[in-house]
């Protein structure tokens, strides 16, 4: 069952029947409104909520367990919450979710809230845990064919040192493919491989090859570009973004968008304080979302 089928950009929220149109999905499903509250949620939903005693939402500053940093920085998969639930028998059981937001607009274009989807990934992550030599080591991607997580703050520090001894501009973007796990969920595993092989094609075409784009786990990339400011780099991601939706044929509902912001890097904010340059961005990017 496609969800966004029956969920269109243009549609007023206020006249969808969400039981109805989420009743018989089989993953927890929540919807929050502006202030937070919680306008619906389906059956699945419900009963995760009552298990873990409510605790199902990632909030912004929530600092992740161990178990979950280690995963995601191996890049297989992008886990946003671990939970806790309380079993029948008074035993505490462990789950590891992927969560994917989509923002909801009325009618008018308007933000009207946010709705939630929890991937549970749990014998995935297991996996990933009980073999943990898996790519410790790996450089690459396997798919995208770009630099994964453990290159990131060594490459960011060389192109920050270069920038105190010249002066030249430099620029970090971060970005993700709205959509990418609803395109996955709809054409299957091999069809989402390919498609993220694409990207990574894509991409080496189109940057130089002084800048280095990196997959942080499965639907998180960012890329370093040196003798860049936030202007070229803004630019150049919206044309990249108008032609990526141009290249890729696929239904509407179910195509990934990139979303991405852009952060430059300040000397006097930014050296040695790399995560607030990497928060910077991650800021422009939410507020180019709400526009």
């Amino acid at each position: 069952m496609d969800i966004f089928k029956q969920i269109q950009p243009e549609d007023s929220l206020n006249d969808i029947d969400y039981v109805k149109t989420f009743s018989s999905f089989n993953k927890p499903v929540s919807i929050k409104g502006i202030k937070g509250e919680i306008l619906y949620m389906n059956e699945p939903a419900k009963i995760l909520s009552k298990l873990s005693e409510g605790e199902i939402f990632a909030s912004y500053d929530e600092k992740l367990p161990e178990d979950v940093t280690h995963v995601n920085e191996l890049g297989f998969v992008s886990i946003e919450k671990k939970i806790e639930l309380k079993t029948a028998d008074g035993k505490i059981e462990e789950k590891y979710f992927h969560i994917e937001s989509k923002i909801l607009l009325n009618k008018f274009g308007l933000f009207y809230g946010t709705m939630f989807i929890f991937y549970d990934f749990t014998s995935l992550v297991k996996y990933i845990l009980n073999n943990k030599n898996n790519s410790e080591n790996k450089v690459y991607d396997e798919i995208t064919g770009l630099f994964l997580k453990n290159q990131f703050k060594d490459m960011l520090s060389k192109e920050a040192e270069r920038v105190i001894r010249y002066g030249f501009p430099l620029t970090l973007a971060v970005f993700f493919f709205e959509n990418l796990v609803f395109f996955g969920q709809s054409c299957g595993k091999d069809k989402l491989n390919q498609l993220l092989k694409f990207y990574g094609i894509y991409f080496k075409q189109k940057f130089r090859k002084t800048d280095t784009l990196f997959r942080i786990d499965f639907n998180n990339f960012i890329c370093i570009l040196p003798h860049t400011n936030y202007e070229s780099a803004n630019n150049k991601f919206k044309k990249l973004q108008k032609e990526l939706d141009e290249a890729t044929k696929f239904q509407s509902n179910i195509k990934p968008v990139l979303i991405f912001g852009v952060s430059e890097f300040d000397l006097k904010r930014h050296y040695k304080n790399y995560d607030l340059l990497i928060e910077e961005a991650k800021i422009n990017r939410q507020n180019r979302r709400m526009l």
